[in-house]
């Protein structure tokens, strides 16, 4: 789902970006004012290393589509809500930068696309289900799911206000993320169950391990992620409606591809490890000073 270069154009890209600017400087203003709910360095660290571990596995959906993991219901029921925006965000920004994932005048959109909607969106219907009595699991799954359909129809709305899609298009991508939305669904639940078993303010120790266990694992199967393109890439394909221009150029590990590697699923692997070292580096350094003036 992440919108290559070009895709988008007019006013949309300064409009997304000004929204998303104000919806990330919300919630990192909602941290600075409220330290004592701020997420622990550590789970912040681990919850967007995960994230971006996860986006990393495309799996096969049919026809030579694959889809992957948005994960913002996931971080915002690790890291409550603003701090699932500001993690999903800074995963984002390091796919742009680090790994040309995603055009640079596009992140706008896509940080409002799967960050403030994704994250924010999704994890504040969480807790309007919660409060109206749904189950944690019930509540988590059907967020999850909504908010993959919230991202894409977005999308739609930014293709179709800068004119770059027909409705034909718009329509084939929202049915096509249907089924990553039940997908994105059911993983929710799963990995929140395996991490997080019981409702809680920070990670429980063997929640770290189960994170820590499932970073290093999405690592390990990264290298035979489907190569399908994705829900998005093969709509745009299909009404030939790609653009070919390439996304950020100083990216140094485009592609997530290791420079100087030969061997691609090492080179993958290796540059996957790269990601997750950086967003997790930065992730502690940004929330630690918040915990200390807790």
């Amino acid at each position: 789902m992440h919108i290559p270069s070009e895709m988008l154009s007019g006013a949309v890209c300064p409009v997304t970006a000004a929204v998303s600017l104000v919806g990330v400087a919300a919630s990192a203003a909602l941290l600075v004012r409220r330290p004592a709910s701020a997420p622990r360095a550590g789970d912040f660290a681990l919850t967007g290393a995960a994230v971006f571990a996860l986006q990393m596995l495309n799996y096969p959906v049919w026809g030579g589509v694959s889809g992957h993991l948005v994960g913002g219901v996931f971080a915002s029921a690790l890291l409550g809500v603003p701090g699932g925006v500001l993690c999903m965000a800074l995963v984002l920004l390091a796919q742009t930068l680090l790994f040309a994932d995603g055009g640079l005048l596009m992140l706008g959109a896509n940080v409002l696309n799967m960050a403030l909607l994704g994250a924010g969106v999704g994890g504040l219907l969480t807790a309007w289900l919660r409060g109206r009595g749904w189950a944690r699991g019930a509540a988590v799954a059907l967020a999850g799911g909504a908010s993959v359909m919230l991202a894409a129809v977005a999308l739609g709305v930014e293709l179709l206000a800068c004119g770059k899609a027909p409705l034909s298009a718009v329509g084939t991508l929202l049915a096509v993320h249907l089924a990553l939305a039940c997908v994105e669904g059911v993983a929710t639940l799963g990995l929140l169950a395996l991490v997080r078993p019981a409702e809680g303010v920070a990670l429980p120790r063997r929640g770290t391990v189960a994170l820590t266990a499932l970073v290093a694992a999405a690592l390990s199967l990264s290298p035979f992620a489907s190569a399908f393109p994705d829900a998005f890439e093969w709509t745009m394909e299909r009404f030939s409606l790609l653009p070919g221009a390439p996304n950020f150029t100083a990216a140094p590990f485009a592609d997530y591809l290791l420079p100087g590697v030969s061997h691609e699923g090492l080179s993958g692997l290796l540059a996957g490890a790269v990601g997750v070292l950086a967003v997790a580096a930065a992730g502690f350094a940004l929330t630690l000073p918040l915990r200390r003036h807790a």
